[in-house]
């Protein structure tokens, strides 16, 4: 085997509350993660020598501060290889929208180089580098598709809810929001949340979108709709068009809303593409995670539309 292509899906935050600031400058936080079939394509080709990434996305590095390559160059490094590697990056999930496209990158990277160059490291070896390469990374190696994540987000407990969900997702073109900036923010702590993560784990098991659209909740939120009018113009729009249980993903901008089925999530989209031209909407499922690596083609997921 010389290639290997594999399928990197976006992530949402269906809960995130952060509690407290850690000895460490990091943050303990609760969050709910879901994987959605918004999915960047990672293929893999083996090389005499060194690490290329390549991609057109013009926001996404090619060089060493790209998470592939971080995460390319700590695999080879463990494992004591010397072999190059090529990795190319086909872009779906728009960059720095709290989507956590890089760090799904990263993982395919790490969970793709250890089956091409038959490397044979166990799940746990993989889980230790992805610590280091970003908080969201392990979650991304796991098996399952939602996940309760503690600590900085990289303790996790997988969630073996069956029900598959429906979303309309709005990205507001120009907004970037630091992740950074955001975790400094010194009211970041005292924001209350409506209720507690077990309600919204309950809800989800349920699929009881009343419940959700109460108590789903993002701490990051309840600052930078404060701090852009978009935020909050883009929840009542969402609302306002039958979406429910409306809330940012990560530290933003993605603003997302639930979906009864797949024609109302198609529904709600079409409404919204034809009222604003400056959102990137995209409708998105559940991730299916079979056939999440393949050795050709690319394997984008089927629930996938986008403008």
């Amino acid at each position: 085997m010389q290639t290997l292509t594999l399928r990197a899906p976006a992530k949402l935050n269906l809960y995130l509350k952060v509690l407290n600031k850690r000895p460490d400058a990091f943050h303990n936080i609760e969050t709910v993660f879901e994987k959605i079939s918004l999915c960047d394509t990672i293929s893999l080709k083996k090389r005499k020598a060194g690490i290329k990434v390549f991609c057109r996305h013009k926001d996404v590095p090619k060089d060493k501060t790209n998470l592939c390559f971080q995460a390319a160059k700590l695999l080879l490094a463990k494992a004591k290889r010397r072999e190059g590697i090529e990795i190319r990056i086909t872009k779906k999930i728009p960059v720095a929208a709290g989507l956590g496209g890089g760090s799904s990158d990263a993982a395919s990277v790490l969970l793709g180089l250890n089956k091409l160059l038959l490397l044979g490291l166990r799940r746990s070896e993989l889980f230790s580098l992805a610590q280091t390469l970003g908080a969201d990374v392990p979650f991304f190696l796991l098996g399952q598709i939602r996940a309760l994540g503690l600590g900085k987000g990289e303790e996790l407990r997988s969630l073996r809810l069956k029900r598959k969900n429906w979303y309309v997702l709005i990205i507001p073109r120009g907004l970037k929001v630091s992740t950074r900036r955001m975790y400094q923010h010194p009211r970041l702590t005292l924001t209350k949340a409506p209720g507690s993560v077990k309600i919204v784990l309950r809800a989800l098991e349920k699929g009881d979108l009343t419940t959700l659209n109460k108590y789903t909740y993002n701490s990051f939120e309840q600052i930078l709709r404060k701090e852009y009018k978009e935020i909050q113009k883009i929840k009542k729009a969402l609302k306002t068009s039958g979406a429910v249980a409306t809330i940012m993903s990560g530290s933003g901008p993605c603003v997302f809303g639930m979906a009864q089925t797949r024609k109302e999530a198609m529904d709600i989209s079409n409404r919204l593409k034809a009222q604003e031209k400056d959102w990137q909407v995209i409708v998105a499922s559940t991730f299916n995670i079979k056939g999440g690596i393949s050795n050709h083609g690319d394997h984008r997921g089927k629930n996938f539309f986008t403008r």
